[in-house]
């Protein structure tokens, strides 16, 4: 969810600014957070396709994360008993940004506007989101037509990237070191 909202924002912010946008055909495509946006730019939802209309759009869908495995049932070793064990996971992730326009030309240019955009922005991106050296660009699909919303182009533009999640499970109360039998005797 935090990698969804930070490119919806950062796509947001871009295409908020005219004189951000370096296409000349792109310029009229500017976004505002009200109904009557020049471009959608959402998550991609059965409800934000029903409100489109033949508005241009850059709809985000977070793909399949998978999960690789680390070590020993995920487990970190740690040489202190007392502050528990640590674990952790390797996961693979995308997201697929479609890039939506009534004409052809129009979705290829917003999907290489989106694409060069990310690409140039990926090193902040790896940096603030603690994605392990690596969000980077896939590809910039084919260009397709969207069956049942009225004749809209759309090219897919994929980043994908890599993050750990880790925790610890740390023990209640402090772990029972020894026993003082001498004590134990003489009370």
């Amino acid at each position: 969810m935090l990698a969804t909202g930070v490119l919806l924002g950062l796509l947001r912010e871009h295409f908020g600014n005219p004189q951000a946008i370096t296409e000349p055909l792109l310029k009229h495509y500017v976004w505002r957070s009200d109904d009557d946006t020049a471009i959608m730019i959402e998550t991609c939802t059965n409800d934000v396709l029903t409100r489109l209309q033949m508005r241009p759009a850059i709809l985000v869908r977070r793909d399949v994360i998978q999960i690789k495995r680390e070590g020993l049932d995920d487990e970190i070793k740690s040489f202190s008993p007392s502050t528990g064990n640590s674990y952790v996971v390797t996961l693979h992730g995308s997201h697929t940004i479609f890039c939506i326009a009534g004409k052809p030309n129009h979705a290829e240019m917003l999907a290489n506007e989106t694409a060069i955009y990310l690409l140039q922005f990926a090193p902040c991106i790896r940096g603030n989101l603690c994605f392990r050296g690596d969000f980077k660009l896939e590809q910039i699909g084919e260009l397709a037509t969207i069956q049942g919303v009225g004749g809209q182009y759309v090219v897919p533009v994929t980043f994908s990237y890599v993050t750990d999640f880790a925790w610890t499970i740390a023990p209640d109360v402090p772990v029972l070191r020894h026993i003082n039998f001498k004590l134990l005797l003489n009370s």
